[in-house]
């Protein structure tokens, strides 16, 4: 319902029976989906470590079910800000494959978590993207001559062979994806 609701807002129009290989409600019913619980005992001195470093979550969607200790911060306007928790809600972040499925239009999240000094921290998310051996790239219906694309098609094999080789950080693998006006030009010469 999530992405149903999300491709209204990018004007795409497509139900699951819509037939061709762009059609990501069908991709994603047999996405992949992943859980993590995550547990943070507190810290006498959490200025001196994080709960999790900065980054952006690979996929389209995570779900997050935080307790009511706080800790979760997104990165806005040049700063960090705290997610103040909201009792039996989900925070929903944005994945660097939706980033690219909308080719701009919706930003992934960089976000980390801090440590708390008194309270012990869980949370589970559920994070959920397509298929491991499908590719994602910008949906054709969001590219034309005055928003042309703007991220190079990815896989999950892309990816894992971007951070085996290198400390991921921020949202650097979306960063390596993005295609600079110079390289679109090219492709539309071709």
């Amino acid at each position: 319902m999530l992405m149903e609701a999300i491709q209204e807002s990018l004007g795409i129009i497509e139900g699951k029976e819509t037939e061709g290989k762009d059609n990501i409600l069908r991709e994603l019913e047999d996405g992949s989906q992943m859980m993590v619980i995550n547990f943070y005992p507190p810290c006498p001195q959490p200025d001196l470590t994080l709960g999790m470093p900065p980054h952006s979550d690979y996929g389209f969607l995570t779900l997050l079910l935080q307790d009511q200790v706080e800790g979760l911060q997104v990165h806005f306007q040049d700063q960090w800000l705290t997610v103040q928790p909201i009792n039996n809600a989900f925070v929903v972040n944005v994945g660097d494959h939706l980033e690219i499925y909308s080719n701009g239009k919706y930003k992934s999240v960089l976000h980390r978590v801090m440590a708390n000094s008194k309270k012990n921290r869980t949370s589970v998310a559920s994070l959920h993207s397509l298929p491991f051996n499908c590719t994602v790239r910008p949906s054709p219906k969001l590219i034309d001559q005055h928003n042309p694309k703007r991220y190079a098609d990815t896989n999950f094999d892309t990816f894992l062979a971007y951070v085996t080789t290198r400390e991921p950080k921020r949202k650097d693998f979306l960063d390596s994806r993005k295609l600079t006006s110079v390289c679109v030009e090219e492709k539309e010469i071709k």
